[in-house]
């Protein structure tokens, strides 16, 4: 007799024997019990999560001799007709190969009839989102009103790809990826049930690998018991599955931690030998990382990992060996290379040079943790302690980000930068309020009377003194005021307009209480600067002064030298410039 994969043999042959779905099977058993089955249902979710058995488990229920009952017997006629896909009554359809509208001409005419000893004719389509277009619309109106002797039960993992005018006709569950634990426990029965043992962390890695289903948990199963025998270790199972060990996940986060470039290559290289997947490798890695990241950001992150209590040991332990921010450093690092990877026709050079990638760059710091230190650093200053170079393991030196992957160290820089402003001393804040303010030496520059005459114009016309403070004058006086423009500009252009030259020839006679009067001419740069462009000049190096000042700051300096930083931008307070 020909042998029988686990898979098959194990299939789910009762309501009470799927497992993972619970409020599925409960709302199915309800309805039947209470008489109100649909004629139409539709089945979502992963592959292998137990659409296509709940389906047959339900037309088991409405065909049983002793139904329609939520417990079918299985020993019926009917039920084992069904069990074994022979019964005349109960139509298992597979939508990629009957895609066409004339299959479905055929269903819907055979519908028609009578069932041949059973009480509904059942039609389970799966992979139903196959159909063409036309294959659907020629469904509808059947779908809609069928014949009471007929039930449809549709099974997809694309429902988005089903129009909505079939997914309105129909009820619609959605199954979901069965948990790791609940794999895992079920695989133990199935395992004591063969007379079969597998120690838990292979039993736990084939849970872990099957993603949420139980078919492919039990097809792994299979593969793994042809491997090893009766009596399997957890070492067997990953080799059987072609999966690297957790233990070396670990052993890799710590040789980066502890920047080993030397043994993270070596490691690499028995790897590639060993003919492992580097791109499961990464995948795995990943999944090591984001448990290592949960440790440590949430208080009890035990709910979100399924691995075993030893595992959990490992990972809290390891978890506190760097802070949040490192770990996000190094999963981002891991990430774009396993994205890299698929792209790449050399696996092992993408592997190699992200691990010696994250041996190379800076860990990234908390910003907090910077503040504190830094001002932790200013109050001994302030105080008058001398303070000398940084002792090995304290404080330590920053990234200042510019390897960081995800560009997040200027970021870090911007903030730091602004969140220190020095304190100026009393005395010496008292002698800079006390000295005289000097004339700005753009007042030189300018023909007598011009900066009095703009703010004027400004005052009464304020698009007419825009122009002003971007012209160049040439002559201001009683007699006349000669100004030029830059050609073809657009203060140019406003002045071309009768209008605005009357107002501000009109401006001039008053302001010098003359006959003023007004010449516009074009001119170049080199005819001498604008007030705007003296106002910048003035800005830039204020800017500059301030910017020197500050760097040259003893608590700046030192915090230059003990963090390696570098002074990014300079905010200036309101009041600072007065």
């Amino acid at each position: 007799m020909s042998y029988v994969v686990l898979a098959r043999r194990w299939r789910p042959a009762s309501f009470d024997e799927v497992i993972g779905q619970e409020g599925v099977v409960r709302t199915l058993k309800n309805a039947i019990q209470m008489d109100r089955v649909a004629h139409a249902y539709l089945f979502c979710g992963a592959r292998g999560v137990g659409k296509t058995s709940v389906a047959r488990i339900l037309a088991k229920a409405l065909n049983c001799e002793d139904g329609p009952t939520p417990k079918p017997d299985g020993s019926c006629t009917s039920c084992t007709e069904i069990t074994r896909g022979v019964s005349p009554d109960v139509f298992e359809i597979d939508g990629a190969s009957n895609t066409g509208v004339d299959d479905v001409r055929s269903l819907r005419e055979n519908s028609q009839y009578l069932p041949a000893r059973s009480r509904h004719k059942i039609y389970i389509i799966d992979e139903v989102h196959m159909l063409s277009t036309s294959a659907f619309n020629a469904l509808l109106k059947t779908l809609e009103e069928p014949p009471r002797h007929v039930k449809f039960i549709f099974a997809t993992t694309e429902p988005h790809k089903i129009p909505l005018t079939v997914l309105s006709r129909c009820q619609r569950f959605d199954f979901k990826r069965i948990p790791t634990d609940v794999i895992f426990k079920r695989l133990g029965e199935i395992l004591t049930d063969e007379k079969a043992e597998i120690e838990a962390g292979g039993v736990q890695a084939i849970a872990r690998e099957a993603a949420g289903s139980m078919r492919d948990a039990l097809s792994l199963t299979d593969q793994v018991l042809a491997f090893g025998g009766e009596k399997i270790t957890a070492a067997q199972v990953y080799a059987a599955l072609g999966l690297t060990q957790s233990g070396l996940f670990s052993e890799v986060i710590q040789q980066v931690i502890d920047n080993q470039p030397d043994k993270l290559m070596e490691l690499v290289k028995k790897l590639f030998d060993e003919g492992h997947n580097l791109k499961r490798f990464l995948e795995g890695l990943l999944w090591h990382i984001r448990h290592l990241i949960l440790y440590r950001t949430l208080k009890d992150p035990n709910s979100l990992i399924s691995v075993l209590e030893e595992e959990r040991r490992c990972l809290h332990e390891q978890a506190q060996h760097a802070g949040r921010l490192r770990w996000h450093q190094i999963f981002d690092v891991i990430a774009r290379a396993l994205d890299e990877l698929g792209r790449s026709p050399y696996p092992r050079l993408v592997v190699e040079t992200a691990l010696l990638r994250l041996s190379a760059i800076e860990p990234l710091v908390e910003v907090d943790d910077l503040v504190q230190q830094v001002q932790r650093l200013a109050s001994r200053l302030e105080s008058g302690e001398k303070i000398g170079p940084p002792r090995h393991g304290e404080g330590g030196k920053p990234s200042r980000g510019r390897s960081s992957p995800s560009g997040s160290g200027s970021q870090e820089r911007e903030k730091y930068a602004e969140a220190f402003q020095p304190r100026i001393p009393p005395q010496q804040e008292t002698e800079r309020k006390a000295s005289p303010q000097k004339s700005s030496p753009a007042d030189s520059r300018f023909p007598k009377g011009w900066k009095d005459l703009v703010a004027v114009v400004s005052k009464k016309k304020p698009s007419i003194g825009s122009v002003l403070n971007h012209a160049r004058p040439l002559e201001v006086s009683p007699e006349q005021v000669k100004i030029a423009l830059i050609p073809n500009s657009f203060f140019a252009d406003q002045m071309k307009n009768d209008r605005n030259k009357r107002d501000l020839q009109q401006i001039c006679r008053d302001f010098f209480r003359a006959d003023t009067r007004l010449v516009i001419e074009t001119a170049g740069e080199d005819a001498g600067p604008t007030l705007s462009e003296a106002r910048e000049q003035e800005r830039k190096q204020t800017e500059d002064g301030i910017k020197k000042d500050s760097t040259a700051h003893p608590a700046v300096q030192e915090a230059i030298r003990v963090f390696g930083a570098e002074v990014e931008q300079i905010k200036i307070s309101k009041g600072e410039n007065s």
